[in-house]
């Protein structure tokens, strides 16, 4: 629904003087992460940096009475697909005398305070609570793998966004009640992944608010 495809994200890439491979990829699948990493390895030479972005997410699904078909697939593609294209990457990083792993993460990571009272109707209206559960997963995984990916070189770290105004959010805002005031524009997240693809060692098993990453190496 949004303009643009992958293809001509390619173009606006080369144009620029960059390169890129566009394929897609379903991270529910092992044999299309096998064969996105065989792709990317043999387009660019290897695979210096990963950085593990996709993510399912829709409304939220009652769990009383309720079944856990959503968390299944929130699973798969939020957790185990990253995980496992981490892996893959990984092997071919440790050939190569090192790599990065970033993973994007959120704030519905973190562990809330305890309800004071039930939900309200605007609450039990917004984004599956799968979102934040398999967030924090992923922030749970880089820091578990960090120390044995520390000794093949390879740094692994969470990078959370915030509110970002990307075309998604301004055309269909997650719920109506959203507050822009606190959002960032997509650069603040660039500016801090490419730091972290740089000096990605310095902060592994880390999980990093990309404002303050910012802010604080004057980015």
């Amino acid at each position: 629904e949004l303009p643009g495809t992958i293809g001509e994200t390619v173009e606006a890439i080369k144009a620029a003087g960059g390169q890129a491979l566009a394929v897609k990829l379903d991270l529910a699948s092992d044999d299309d992460i096998g064969e996105v990493v065989e792709q990317a390895i043999t387009a660019f030479g290897g695979i210096d940096i990963l950085v593990n972005n996709a993510v399912i997410v829709g409304p939220r699904r009652k769990f009383v009475g309720g079944d856990a078909s959503f968390m299944d697939l929130a699973y798969q593609v939020n957790v185990r697909g990253p995980i496992v294209l981490a892996q893959r990457c990984s092997e071919h990083m440790a050939a190569r005398g090192g790599g990065v792993i970033i993973n994007i993460s959120s704030g519905a990571a973190r562990h809330r305070e305890p309800p004071k009272q039930p939900a309200t109707a605007a609450e039990l209206d917004a984004m599956d609570p799968s979102y934040g559960v398999t967030k924090a997963a992923l922030d749970r995984f880089g820091n578990a793998y960090a120390g044995e990916l520390m000794g093949h070189n390879i740094a692994v770290m969470s990078v959370s966004p915030g509110l970002v105004i990307t075309e998604r959010i301004q055309q269909a805002a997650i719920r109506p009640n959203v507050d822009f005031s606190r959002a960032e524009p997509p650069e603040v997240i660039a500016k801090a992944v490419s730091y972290l693809a740089r000096e990605g060692m310095k902060h592994t098993g880390q999980v990093l608010l990309a404002r303050e990453l910012v802010a604080q190496n004057n980015l």
